[in-house]
């Protein structure tokens, strides 16, 4: 390959808006990993966030020098609202789901709450291409599917700087999963779940998970790459009081089955 055309097809990844979650005494909560994938002329999104986060995603692509216009292709790793809720922000893009996760997703059952059905009903007016196992995105991007945390969840492939990338969304939401061999939340199926993280742990080293920062296994260590260590709660006394924080770190996470795709 020439270095014209190597240049033309190399693959650079940033995070837009890191991935986190919290389970409180009050509920749980969380927030998506939003990443921008550039390979030659193409801008790649996946996932884009609840609707709450929208000002920070639209702003890390000012950022990048990007308007939403300019992101071509956005993949969805899955239909969970705060994986998906952004999606209507990129109209000039082609919109990539795995055929099961949408088909699901247009009609959930129905206790079901974390599917966004709405969405999925909003992207028929979208340009929605359905990709599966072993589909080839663009050079050096491709699908794998990792079904368990839900029913038609997806994963990309991705060749960065000569090393296989894993853009994992929730089927890998942070780094323990590798060690527990199993993701914290499961919606479809346990066993799905545990076959879709030996398979990722045997396509890659390097993570980009749903809930996380980026890390990289070497050997029993985890290690991760960039992205905050902390997280700013912000509360006032303005009206006359406020509640305090208590931050409890557990050597271990609970797994949460609720198989309500079935």
């Amino acid at each position: 390959m020439d270095a014209k055309k190597e240049m033309l097809n190399m693959a650079t990844l940033d995070v837009l808006t890191y991935g986190f979650a919290l389970t409180t005494d009050q509920g749980s909560f969380g927030y998506s990993t939003n990443s921008l994938l550039r390979v030659g002329n193409h801008n790649i999104l996946i996932d884009t966030g609840p609707s709450s986060r929208r000002p920070f995603l639209v702003k890390a692509l000012k950022a990048k020098g990007l308007e939403t216009d300019d992101i071509d292709i956005v993949i969805l790793t899955h239909m969970h609202w705060d994986h998906c809720q952004n999606t209507d922000l990129f109209t000039n893009a082609r919109v990539l789901v795995n055929p099961t996760e949408i088909d699901y997703a247009r009609n959930p059952n129905k206790w079901d709450l974390a599917v966004a059905s709405g969405m999925a009903d909003m992207m028929r007016n979208m340009k929605v291409d359905v990709v599966s196992e072993g589909d080839k995105i663009v050079d050096g991007v491709s699908i794998i599917e990792t079904p368990g945390h839900t029913k038609g969840h997806m994963s990309i492939l991705a060749e960065i700087n000569g090393e296989k990338v894993l853009l994992a969304g929730d089927a890998m939401p942070e780094s323990g999963t590798v060690s527990r061999g199993i993701p914290y939340n499961i919606f479809w199926d346990v066993e799905d779940a545990q076959e879709s993280v030996e398979k990722m742990v045997a396509a890659s080293n390097v993570f980009y998970p749903g809930h996380d920062r980026p890390f990289r296994v070497e050997g029993d260590e985890i290690n991760y790459l960039e992205g905050p260590e902390n997280i700013h709660v912000m509360d006032s006394t303005e009206g006359g009081g406020t509640a305090s924080l208590t931050f409890t770190v557990s050597a271990t996470r609970t797994v949460n089955v609720d198989i309500v795709q079935k």
